[in-house]
């Protein structure tokens, strides 16, 4: 630090040393002399000012990327918003088509239900009528059985009275019976809606045997005699045999 020089009048007008307007000037000059100090401190202001503007430098290219994102996160933010707003009607449109698709799937739970409802009851009244059905075959099946025996049995009753017939006749005339039976040909008597009586060549067949006839198949219940007068021939009782059922 340059130090005041002192005015002293004896020195200012000594020997040797100038006057008036010099000496203003000789002192303005020193003052603008250069000095290493001087150096010293104008290369530490240049060296500063270089800092300080690669500082500002950095700090102008800082603001320019902050306005750069500022304005792309504005950007950003502006889709967000859009696709915030095509997606909250999206949403909107899918909730109303939830909502019409629930009512559609509430209504046909409720036809599903009325239909269970309904089938179970037609379920439970096809329930019943089979139960009806079987007790009404089982009762036509014992009243078929019944009628088979009460036919069997009018049967045997009515040969017992050809038989004692045939044997009161042959009483009365004075005919014995005789023991010979022909095996060249027997009589047949089916047992049906309408009886009949057909001849048949060769022996009558033996209880339980089928034979074929016109109409069909007829299985053998019995052996008796003929329903005919003086008739030695045997006569087979025959029952239709049944068709198969598949």
């Amino acid at each position: 630090m340059q130090s005041t020089p002192r005015r002293d009048p004896e020195w200012e007008h000594g020997p040797g040393r100038p006057t008036g307007d010099e000496g203003v000037r000789s002192r303005l000059r020193a003052l603008f002399v250069p000095t290493d100090a001087e150096d010293a401190i104008t290369e530490l202001i240049t060296e500063h000012s270089r800092e300080l503007e690669a500082r500002a430098a950095e700090l102008r290219g800082a603001v320019a990327e902050l306005e750069q994102r500022e304005i792309r996160a504005r950007e950003l933010h502006a889709r967000v918003e859009q696709v915030l707003r095509e997606g909250s009607a999206e949403l909107d449109v899918r909730h109303s088509d939830l909502a019409v698709r629930a009512r559609e799937l509430d209504r046909r739970e409720a036809e599903i239900s009325d239909q269970e409802a309904r089938v179970e009851e037609r379920a439970r009244a096809f329930g019943a009528v089979e139960l009806r059905s079987a007790a009404v075959e089982r009762r036509d099946h014992v009243v078929a059985e019944r009628e088979q025996e009460l036919e069997r049995r009018e049967n045997e009753l009515r040969d017992r009275e050809w038989a004692l017939a045939r044997r009161e006749a042959a009483v009365a005339v004075g005919i014995a019976p005789t023991p010979d039976v022909p095996s060249d040909s027997h009589v047949a008597f089916t047992l049906e809606q309408a009886y009949r009586v057909l001849e048949r060549e060769g022996a009558a067949p033996a209880p339980g045997d089928t034979i074929e006839l016109d109409t069909g198949p007829y299985r053998c219940l019995r052996v008796t005699i003929s329903p005919y007068p003086d008739d030695r021939r045997r006569c087979a009782v025959l029952e239709r045999v049944p068709p198969a059922v598949d």
